[in-house]
């Protein structure tokens, strides 16, 4: 694990993750693949938000191969020009892929209007002329910054004592070099205070075409790291975790809206966000976000009822050993201690946590983390979702953006404070705390 990820530098990150699978200074990609391939195993990368994953999975027996190729790609990666050409067409692809993709469309101004301006978890897509600027040089120069033995660390799950993974890390890191001086500081350091909308907006993308209108409901909530994280999970699955959700259930089942409607949790080292996800016909968007809205009140006003209460709690603590059954469950489980600064027990002691949740806390997380002036976000037809959005919500103020989710608005007050345009203004919020 690399401590840099999209957080400090969105494309360097990713390109830097995806090129270092393209060969080293003593291995060709071919021979590499060739290695891995041979003994059945696997090894890639990939960029997360916080940080960067180099992973393998092999037998026993070829634990040392496979963190000879691992190490040799970390520190001695050639970055060959013609395959950053190559990444770099395959991004702007991609990038015309996510763009023609409501459910994308729709995360991503979610995101764009819940965070400040310039936040990390909040960027815009990316351009295909930011793309087009990412150079050899640059990929060079991410590498060198944070690709260092003193800004990692080593994951080993499986079958190996403290021993072998000791003699194992030390023989084939020892030439890895440590930063020199003061680490890069960290992007969210710079985020001291976070607020939630002044007054309900509804952030509305025409797409053109479109059958249905793709929504999101949601608001800034609380980091992982945050006591109350295993009671607000409770009180959204409650919500909308699943098929026996309260939103499942009547949204679905009894008012037969969508075919999937259910509530997330976005973790982070800052605050992250909890949103209701859905899509319906363009034809019944305001009933939806009626639908949407009288729940969001529901939970905020009354108590949970005795059953659902224990229900989730037994769903919860009964499912939580089929989340820690495989090595790379329990690898994960490690990384997500690491990347939040989670409590090293914190696992051990999940279950004990849950059972430790009252009924009464349901309706306090509610109040505390389920807004009653949320983000909205409605990606569909314009010319036939407006009205609807009017009648269902006539407080609310309405701001148009493109596909590209520029904003299309010549006051910018209200637009997504990460829009290029934008110069939002916001009240504070109560809840979130600063990232550390």
């Amino acid at each position: 694990m690399i401590k840099a990820g999209t957080m400090d530098d969105e494309q360097l990150a990713e390109m830097t993750a995806n090129m270092l699978g393209e060969g080293t200074k003593t291995r060709t990609k071919a021979k590499i693949d060739e290695e891995i391939e041979f003994v059945g195993g696997s090894l890639g990368a990939g960029a997360g938000v916080h940080d960067t994953s180099v992973y393998t999975q092999v037998l026993k027996r070829d634990v040392k191969l496979a963190l000879t190729l691992m190490a040799d790609e970390v520190m001695n990666p050639a970055f060959p020009p013609a395959a950053l050409d190559k990444l770099k067409e395959k991004s702007k692809t991609n990038l015309k892929a996510m763009k023609s993709n409501s459910d994308v469309l729709a995360d991503q101004l979610f995101d764009m209007a819940a965070y400040p301006s310039g936040h990390p978890y909040g960027r815009p897509l990316p351009t295909e002329a930011q793309i087009d600027a990412v150079t050899v040089d640059a990929v060079k120069k991410f590498h060198d910054t944070f690709y260092r033995s003193n800004n990692s660390y080593l994951i080993l799950s499986g079958d190996i004592t403290v021993p072998e993974a000791e003699k194992l890390g030390n023989e084939v890191f020892a030439k890895w070099k440590p930063i020199e001086g003061q680490a890069p500081a960290n992007p969210l350091n710079g985020f001291k205070a976070y607020k939630h909308p002044p007054k309900l907006i509804v952030h509305l993308v025409n797409r053109p075409g479109s059958a249905q209108s793709d929504i999101r409901v949601g608001n800034l909530a609380l980091a992982r790291k945050n006591p109350d994280w295993i009671k607000l999970d409770l009180a959204s699955d409650i919500l909308g975790g699943g098929s026996t959700g309260r939103l499942f259930l009547d949204v679905r089942e009894e008012k037969g809206l969508t075919y999937g409607i259910y509530t997330k949790m976005e973790p982070g080292v800052a605050p992250g966000t909890w949103r209701i996800w859905t899509k319906t016909k363009t034809a019944t968007t305001g009933e939806m976000l009626k639908a949407i809205f009288g729940h969001i009140t529901k939970m905020r006003d009354t108590e949970v009822t005795t059953k659902e209460f224990e229900d989730v709690t037994r769903e919860a603590i009964g499912s939580f050993p089929l989340s820690i059954e495989t090595a790379d469950q329990v690898a994960g489980r490690v990384r997500t201690i690491l990347t939040y600064g989670l409590p090293s027990d914190y696992y051990k002691t999940y279950r004990d946590e849950v059972r430790k949740a009252q009924i009464a806390d349901m309706k306090t997380m509610a109040r505390k983390f389920m807004n009653d002036v949320p983000v909205v976000v409605v990606v569909g037809r314009a010319d036939k979702a407006e009205q609807q959005i009017k009648d269902a919500l006539p407080d609310a103020t309405i701001v148009h953006y493109d596909t590209d989710l520029k904003c299309l608005e010549k006051d910018t007050t209200f637009c997504a404070a990460n829009n290029a345009l934008a110069a939002a203004g916001a009240a504070p919020a109560p809840a979130p705390a600063p990232a550390k």
